[in-house]
């Protein structure tokens, strides 16, 4: 969970309440009524800058919901949705706190049996044609991955009620994809509770019921549980206010479909440690014994994590520290084999900034080898998991960040990245991480690609066509290390969706936008993999070696043609382009 400086929070906030409302004490508390509640979803009016006020849901006269939204006092921007599915057959009570007398929210409220805007979502000028984004409102870290029975499920920091990030009403978004690419949105899955806000964690699930979780176990003629809990694990944060963390469980019963909180939330307190303890990153972990233990990574304070088990995923004892690990938040900790030899294999211990440790683990403490290295360079990545559960015959470690960026005007904001495998492999500086693309976005790919291949001239070379706002291109650049020179004309310029990607020889520099990384040919070539979509750029170096993530606020132009300058002779060049299509077929036309 990306922490956002309380003070500048604060300030955001006043110059808000000034500039958008100036005196705004002109308000009362209002109630809407819904005798009998006999739709899905209800859907509520925002209006994006408006005055935040908590409105309060109540089922049958008892609280449910607390949820702050920027409620439209007038014509709404948008509408967002509440799933009120459980509490069908009931009266429905919402209280806003703090309203303009004048306001006519009440009469702007829907409810429906489909979600808000069906007619617009996804069709969105900003939106991201081949990264997942929520329908509607905030979305940051990716949550609780895990795969089970054909479906990957891919939670979220999310506020559904809004586009700002907000620490009051943070919970759980969710979708489900069964092939890691086109993916469909499912209700909230952790809302806030007495217990607090839902911040960032992870989901397992418990093969062997060590839980308890699931009350009717159904076992196979081999004895082996046929329908385990999916467990999730996440820091909570109780109060409207921040205040001492706790890791609490929420659990689902029937595949992941339905969830609930665990009875004897918290399974572990506050540390007191002085630091803002969260981001439990849980797996399991077979002893040589014939035993096992679940193990969880927890981030501390400044550099500082921590290690603990437990037998049952609720009772948790401490293991060791892991100190000085060159990043902070979103801890991730698997085992990969290096070179892929199963036979000789590293613990990988990942921090949120997209750094990592290399060593041994023992099921008791983590022995640092070598490390912290980068792997994916800090702009518009962060936060990443990985999958857990990836079935044994795909032995792959799968792995998605946040997509930071911000899509003006937009009833969401923020993406997640494509999926990604990771790898360990022997280079001349030791054993390093390699990020790819997995091989299902290939699936997106249009057929006939265009290819195209030259040397630099000195000018800039207008590939025409290589021209579409979502594109997947696959680059080497041969350098001729005889022209390589120091003087200005050295470097090698790309431009792919009016986006700038440069490579340095001298340096052995890799820049894409203001992000940098040292990137060395090999074989006297630079290999790189771009995935443009309508508003981000992904860029992975020589196989992985580097990962670089960029997001911007596309211009108001027909997608423009790739270019390529460099000095005549520097380097040869040749390019695959393949057109991209939208995973987004329920809603908008194919692009074929």
């Amino acid at each position: 969970m990306r922490m956002f400086p309380i003070f500048l929070l604060f300030v955001s906030g006043l110059v808000c309440c000034q500039t958008v409302f100036g005196n705004y004490h002109d308000t009362v508390a209002q109630r809407y009524e819904l005798p009998v509640i006999n739709k899905k979803y209800v859907h509520l009016p925002v209006k994006a800058g408006a005055h935040k006020t908590w409105v309060t849901v109540q089922a049958d006269g008892v609280t449910v919901q607390e949820i702050e939204i920027e409620l439209a006092a007038a014509e709404p921007d948008y509408y967002t949705t509440l799933d009120v599915t459980k509490w069908k057959g009931q009266k429905l009570i919402l209280t806003a706190e703090k309203v303009l007398t004048s306001s006519r929210w009440k009469t702007l409220v829907k409810t429906a049996n489909v979600m808000a805007d069906e007619d617009k979502v996804y069709k969105e000028k900003y939106r991201p044609q081949f990264h997942f984004s929520p329908r509607r409102g905030w979305a940051n870290d990716p949550n609780g991955l895990v795969y089970y029975k054909g479906t990957y499920h891919l939670f979220f920091q999310h506020v559904p009620w809004g586009t700002y990030f907000s620490n009051t009403t943070m919970s759980w978004g969710h979708a489900v994809s069964k092939d890691l690419i086109h993916w469909e949105e499912l209700p909230t899955a952790i809302s806030p509770d007495k217990h607090g806000v839902a911040f960032s964690g992870s989901a397992v699930v418990d093969w062997k019921n060590t839980s308890g979780l699931q009350p009717h176990p159904v076992t196979d003629k081999q004895g082996r549980l046929k329908n385990p809990p999916l467990v999730a694990l996440y820091t909570s944060v109780a109060g409207r206010r921040w205040a001492n963390y706790a890791q609490s469980i929420y659990y689902s019963a029937d595949g992941g479909t339905n969830w609930q909180a665990y009875k004897n939330n918290p399974v572990m307190p506050y540390q007191a440690t002085g630091g803002g303890d969260r981001d439990p990153k849980v797996f399991w972990y077979d002893n040589k014994d014939g035993t096992g233990q679940w193990i969880m990574p927890l981030y501390i304070k400044d550099e500082s994590f921590s290690l603990f088990t437990s037998p049952n995923l609720l009772d948790w004892k401490k293991l060791c520290d892991i100190d000085h690990a060159g990043c902070t938040e979103c801890p991730n900790m698997f085992e990969l084999p290096v070179d892929g030899n199963k036979a000789n294999t590293r613990w990988v211990f990942w921090g949120g900034s997209g750094c990592y440790l290399i060593g041994t683990f023992d099921g008791k403490s983590f022995t640092k080898e070598g490390g912290p290295y980068t792997a994916t360079y800090e702009g518009a990545d962060y936060a990443a998991q990985v999958f857990s559960d990836i079935p044994e015959e795909d032995g792959r470690c799968i792995q998605m960040a946040w997509l930071r960026g911000g899509y003006p005007g937009m009833p969401f904001t923020q993406a997640i990245t494509l999926p990604r495998v990771l790898t360990l492999n022997n280079t001349p500086e030791g054993i390093r991480l390699f990020i790819t693309p997995a091989e299902e976005v290939k699936q997106l790919r249009q057929s006939s690609p265009a290819r195209i291949k030259g040397s630099l001239t000195g000018a800039s070379i207008i590939i025409q066509q290589v021209k579409d706002e979502l594109l997947d291109l696959e680059i080497t650049l041969q350098i001729r290390q005889d022209q390589v020179s120091t003087d200005s004309t050295n470097s090698i310029h790309l431009t792919v969706g009016r986006q700038q990607i440069n490579y340095d020889p001298v340096k052995q520099q890799l820049a894409v936008a203001h992000l940098t990384a040292p990137l060395a040919p090999v074989n006297g070539k630079i290999q790189l993999r771009i995935l443009l979509d309508r508003t981000s750029l992904e860029v992975f170096a020589n196989n992985g070696i580097a990962a670089l993530t960029h997001s911007f606020v596309p211009a108001d132009h027909p997608p423009a043609a790739m270019t390529i300058t460099g000095k005549k002779e520097l380097a040869d060049f040749d390019i695959t382009a393949y057109r991209l299509k939208s995973i987004w077929r329920k809603y908008i036309n194919n692009r074929e």
